[in-house]
């Protein structure tokens, strides 16, 4: 049901009001996954064998907003594996309820509401409209270890809307996630992170003396590992979002250190985890 909702401003701005809606879509999968770009174009990408439907929530506000003619609207879409498995389920909200949500409608709801208070606290001559995307993907899969990517897209106001992933690396016998150290020694940190270092400039095509002071945002020009790391078939990979470690402009940076690198730095533990996934993906592709 649909309703006109009238709000004045200093251009008599229209504003469209819907009293509520959502839509819920959810597909089998467990060789495809579906990836959502910025604007909410859906296409397969390949992903590891596991059995999941994916859930998708779109719910918009009940606000639209008209400039020269063309109508738009706020709104915030979820996408995210859901496994039979309740155990699963409750990593995936862990990976998207960051800020102490209860459930992935209030996750959405707060959205929302956040831009209805906006424009009904603010004298705006253009309701500019809000978006917010989250899609959760299965990057890497065995049946010990599970590496989440939660990427979430923003625009509230400003310039530009601002992206960031999120990765997090679950031990699947206990539903534990697992800190870096689990992989690399702690008493080795300094020495993996000069391997880090080595495959950071060979990504971004600098020397070994280059200096990292006036084009990246390192303290003191001191390469540092990002804190978000993750575990794919290849080896640990490292990912600085947006304004980490470069300015906007300049993107983000993905590095991936091979397995066979950090042999001489890794715990027993981590050389395990390997050791299985290497099998895993030895056997089944």
């Amino acid at each position: 049901m649909f309703q006109l909702i009238l709000k004045n401003t200093k251009h008599t701005a229209l504003v469209l009001g819907i009293l509520g809606f959502s839509f819920v879509a959810c597909q089998s999968n467990q060789a495809e996954n579906t990836k959502i770009s910025k604007k909410g174009v859906t296409t397969a990408v390949r992903t590891d064998t596991v059995s999941y439907k994916k859930q998708e929530i779109k719910k918009i506000s009940q606000y639209f907003s008209e400039n020269n003619g063309e109508i738009d609207t706020t709104y915030i879409q979820v996408s995210y594996p859901d496994f039979a498995d309740s155990s699963m389920n409750s990593l995936i909200n862990q990976t998207i309820l960051l800020d102490g949500e209860q459930s992935i409608d209030q996750y959405t709801d707060n959205f929302i509401e956040g831009y209805g208070n906006f424009i009904e606290e603010n004298e705006v001559n253009y309701n500019l409209p809000w978006s917010k995307i989250t899609d959760v993907e299965v990057l890497m899969y065995t049946p010990q270890l599970i590496t989440l990517k939660n990427m979430t897209y923003e625009y509230s106001g400003g310039a530009h809307g601002n992206t960031f992933e999120l990765l997090n690396v679950y031990d699947l016998e206990n539903y534990q996630k697992l800190a870096l150290n689990t992989f690399i020694s702690e008493n080795k940190m300094k020495e993996f992170t000069k391997i880090a270092e080595k495959f950071f400039r060979k990504e971004e095509g600098l020397s070994d003396t280059a200096s990292l002071e006036k084009s990246y945002f390192f303290e003191n020009g001191k390469f540092a590992l990002a804190a978000n790391y993750g575990i794919n078939k290849e080896g640990v990979f490292f990912h600085y979002n947006q304004y980490e470690i470069k300015p906007y402009a300049a993107g983000t940076t993905t590095v991936i250190i091979p397995f066979d690198a950090v042999q001489d730095v890794m715990t027993e533990t981590g050389k395990n985890y390997i050791k299985q996934v290497k099998e895993y993906y030895h056997s089944t592709h």
